[in-house]
């Protein structure tokens, strides 16, 4: 089974896709949060993993 094209060593850079759910899972786990943590991050600063992890005060 190959990884997600989100699964990269550099993960800052990639887009949160929050209706794939294999993506939704992806970050709540690679971010250590909630779903609807990241729902509302997502919301609040868009879907750019580097922003989102900085509104959640998480390092990728």
């Amino acid at each position: 089974m190959t990884s997600p094209a989100y699964a990269s060593a550099d993960t800052s850079n990639k887009a949160i896709d929050i209706t794939q759910e294999d993506s939704l899972n992806y970050w709540v786990a690679a971010l250590d949060c909630s779903e609807l943590e990241l729902r509302v991050a997502v919301a609040e600063v868009g879907p750019a993993a580097k922003d989102v992890s900085n509104e959640l005060g998480k390092m990728l």
